[in-house]
């Protein structure tokens, strides 16, 4: 066997055994703040494009809207009633489609909860979108929420959505951390 062959095969043996020993310790560990999606239904039941919001903790104003809009996406949560629901902004990815092209757009707000479709709902926006929001208590008792999220830079021929939310492990690793 050539130095070559060997070598690709060393390195592919040593991907695929390291691949299935990190799923394996993976499966047995539970990562925080995932979402069990089998207890969860998502519908996206409106998608408005803005060229403006004011969310009251947080401004958002399109400085190129000949070009981009921002984008809230009103979405449609049942759930088990009575249990507390989190979605952390970070796990809310949007992927789309605008013309041929495709894109993924992270999300930049998320408004509190409410059982009522057709409501005005409270908006945190962040550049950085590190927050969470969190089901009070009518809307933990309901087993129909809904929320708003809001992307920015959306193409004027956006028409295809998909709402990603908390997608799963895709590898495990533990670190002793750090001292100072």
């Amino acid at each position: 066997m050539n130095v070559a062959l060997r070598t690709t095969l060393v390195a592919t043996l040593l991907a695929v055994g390291g691949a299935l020993s990190t799923q394996a310790i993976a499966q047995d560990r539970k990562p925080p703040q995932v979402l069990d999606l089998s207890k969860l239904k998502f519908q996206i039941v409106d998608a408005t494009f803005v060229s403006s919001l004011d969310a009251g903790e947080g401004k958002f104003q399109e400085t190129s809207p000949e070009k981009y809009r921002g984008m809230v996406l009103t979405v449609k949560i049942t759930k088990p009633a009575g249990e507390e629901l989190t979605l952390p902004c970070q796990d809310l990815v949007l992927h789309y489609r605008f013309g041929q092209k495709s894109d993924v757009a992270r999300c930049y707000g998320i408004s509190a909860f409410s059982t009522d479709q057709g409501v005005d709902r409270a908006m945190r926006l962040s550049a950085q979108g590190n927050f969470s929001s969190s089901t009070g208590v009518a809307t933990t008792k309901s087993g129909t929420v809904f929320v708003d999220i809001f992307y920015q830079y959306m193409e004027p021929e956006t028409h295809e959505l998909y709402l990603t939310i908390a997608q799963p492990v895709g590898a495990y690793f533990e670190t002793p951390g750090w001292k100072k």
